[in-house]
């Protein structure tokens, strides 16, 4: 019996499942286990290599039959999402992404007096890595990164002079 949603034949899917694919490559095709989905209306049945363009880099990439059944059935993406990035740009966005995470997470206690010479500096370089990595950084992000430095300064040469 068949499902509104042509689980008979990949060619049959609904296009949406694949919306921006440049290419898709029937011959990968291979079944979903659609128990395993989040969808409100309509699974996948099948998974196809699909050929995108990427919105970060515009290199092309294929978001593979194997990735796609990672995707939705063991992370449990919803069905109807797609990557709009190649396996680098998502691995650079999640480190990118895990910096400012940390930044977020100990600028106010790095920033006071008592924090330890170690942790400003790797304060300074999370900073460093934010800004060398394209990303605009807030002024506030920019103040702090000038605060640290001074303080670092004054924690190696105690007692030298200040420099404006």
């Amino acid at each position: 019996m068949l499902d509104g949603f042509r689980q008979d034949d990949p060619r049959k899917m609904p296009r949406h499942l694949f919306s921006g694919a440049m290419h898709l490559d029937y011959t990968t095709a291979i079944r979903a286990d659609v128990s395993k989905q989040n969808c409100s209306i309509c699974p996948r049945h099948w998974y196809i290599n699909a050929a995108f363009h990427c919105t970060r880099c515009g290199e092309t990439f294929v978001f593979t039959n194997h990735e796609q059944k990672l995707w939705y059935e063991d992370l449990g993406f919803w069905i109807d999402s797609l990557t709009k990035h190649c396996s680098k740009c998502r691995r650079v966005l999640r480190e990118l992404t895990a910096l400012q995470q940390e930044y977020d997470r100990d600028v106010a206690a790095v920033l006071s007096r008592n924090a330890s010479l170690e942790r400003k500096q790797r304060l300074l370089e999370v900073v460093d890595s934010l800004d060398g990595s394209g990303v605009k950084l807030p002024d506030k992000v920019c103040e702090n990164r000038r605060i640290l430095a001074k303080q670092v300064e004054r924690i190696r040469h105690p007692g030298g002079s200040e420099t404006p």
